[in-house]
């Protein structure tokens, strides 16, 4: 009895060690687990070559490659007649690759401007959306003008770069603007409109306390605005009268009786006057008072005497700065003491 258990003893060891030494199918067929590649490829998984084997592919394939395209779990399994063996490996496609982050550059005209900078693993840069080759030097803006310029950036993380991501880098000027020369308000209008072009950079203020881009001048007076951005200030005004207005206006009357109030008759000038003449008489013709200065005025003395209450008559001549004539005009004044 224990001669035939000895002699089953070494017949299954001798069949264990010819099963072993018989099989060629290795233990594992892919080098890695899981294999990582950048989206829109095409990749070959490659088995070791067993002569005289046979193969079956989670797809059914019983080639000894097999070419994927698609995220998955492939299992691959080989057998010669002796042995069987499986293996499985994971294939995904980076589909999930960000762009570098980035913002848009403001830069202001004539001012030195650095390399542009995003953060991102082995950054390039592109002219264009698509096409060309990227850099890995960051463009240096020019500032020589306004204007747009749009780069592009990229960013590549193990072999996979990333889809190309725009920056607009946007060179501007402080504000530049001119509210014109003096205007008049129609007759029965209901006023002028003033307006700028907006920048979308820049913020206004008017003398109104507006912020907006447009004002309506509806009445006489002087209007300003203000405007300021990131790269300066700039301001203008602008004079604006009624229909009926004159630069220079004068009184009905006046009262030199020395009590400091309305002593001197003199004109009422509300803008610069380059021209001016302005002669009184009285009632026999003669010229009580002559000037050319728009600030001086009569007092009602002729010839070291204060004149007689009455009536006087005035003519006078000046250049209209607003309305841009000449204008020569003849009226009457009351003296009153």
């Amino acid at each position: 009895m224990k001669k035939c258990t000895s002699l089953l003893t070494v017949f299954l060891l001798l069949h264990f060690i010819s099963n072993s030494q018989g099989c060629a199918v290795p233990n594992s067929f892919f080098p890695d687990d899981t294999v990582v590649l950048c989206q829109g490829t095409n990749y070959q998984i490659n088995a070791p070559v067993v002569p005289g084997a046979t193969y079956l592919w989670s797809t059914a394939e019983g080639t000894t490659s097999i070419n994927v395209s698609f995220n998955g779990k492939y299992w691959l399994q080989i057998s010669d007649g002796v042995c069987t063996q499986t293996d499985t490996v994971t294939v995904l496609f980076n589909s999930f690759l960000l762009s570098p982050p980035v913002n848009d550059v403001k830069l202001c005209k004539g001012r030195p401007a650095q390399a542009l900078s995003v953060q991102g693993q082995n950054v390039l840069w592109y002219t264009d959306p698509v096409g060309g080759t990227g850099s890995p030097i960051a463009p240096v803006p020019s500032t020589v003008d306004t204007g747009r310029v749009t780069h592009w950036v990229t960013q590549t993380i193990r072999g996979c770069e990333s889809p190309r991501v725009p920056m607009l880098v946007k060179v501007i000027d402080k504000p530049m603007f001119e509210l014109g020369e003096a205007f008049i308000i129609p007759c029965d209008a209901l006023g002028i409109t003033l307006q700028v072009i907006p920048d979308g950079e820049t913020n206004y203020t008017w003398s109104n306390g507006s912020n907006e881009s447009s004002i309506v001048a509806s009445t006489r007076g002087k209007y300003w605005l203000y405007a300021e951005n990131m790269c300066g200030n700039h301001s203008d005004s602008v004079v604006a009268v009624e229909c009926k207005d004159k630069c220079v206006q004068f009184p009905t009357a006046f009262t030199p009786n020395s009590d400091g109030k309305n002593d001197i008759y003199q004109a009422a000038c509300f803008c610069p006057v380059s021209k001016y003449k302005l002669a009184i008489y009285n009632r026999n013709g003669e010229a009580v008072f002559q000037t050319t200065d728009p600030k001086a005025g009569w007092n009602g003395y002729f010839k070291g005497k204060l004149q007689p209450n009455g009536v006087y008559i005035f003519i006078t001549e000046f250049f209209d700065f607003v309305l841009k004539q000449t204008f020569t005009e003849k009226g009457t004044l009351v003296l009153v003491r």
